[in-house]
């Protein structure tokens, strides 16, 4: 399993948003600040915000905040909101190299059980957990 740039740029850019947690900051200087390009950043900020982790507002005081608190926010909702979900990355169905009948493959079991924990695992996690209260 690979955690993409855009897991990872998430995860800054809510530390980024907590320390501001009554104000909106601008996505694009966000994005200068991590030397992402701002298209980049649109697509992780899309992500967060169908996800309900981000708010957006218009204007000249607009930008993205935090929707929620930190402890709120668990970090497979940040993982699954910015790249695939687990189901889909832990899922081989259908793959040309693997010739089982449906149900009966040993490694669907394998995969199956690993998605479960890394399920259970990151839906414990708190973006709290991981940056501190701020």
């Amino acid at each position: 399993m690979k955690i993409t740039r855009r897991a990872d740029y998430a995860v800054h850019l809510i530390s980024d948003l907590s320390g501001q947690a009554d104000s909106c900051l601008g996505l694009r200087s966000l994005a200068e600040m991590h030397g992402v390009t701002y298209a980049f950043a649109r697509t992780v900020q899309q992500g967060l915000l169908k996800a309900g982790v981000i708010k957006a507002s218009r204007g000249i005081n607009g930008g993205i905040k935090l929707a929620k608190p930190l402890d709120e926010i668990t970090l497979l909702e940040v993982f699954e909101s910015v790249q695939d979900s687990l189901d889909a990355t832990f899922d081989n169905s259908g793959a040309s190299w693997c010739n089982c009948e449906k149900g009966s493959c040993v490694s669907d079991q394998l995969w199956g059980s690993a998605k479960e924990a890394m399920r259970e695992a990151l839906s414990k996690i708190t973006m709290e957990n991981v940056l501190g209260e701020r």
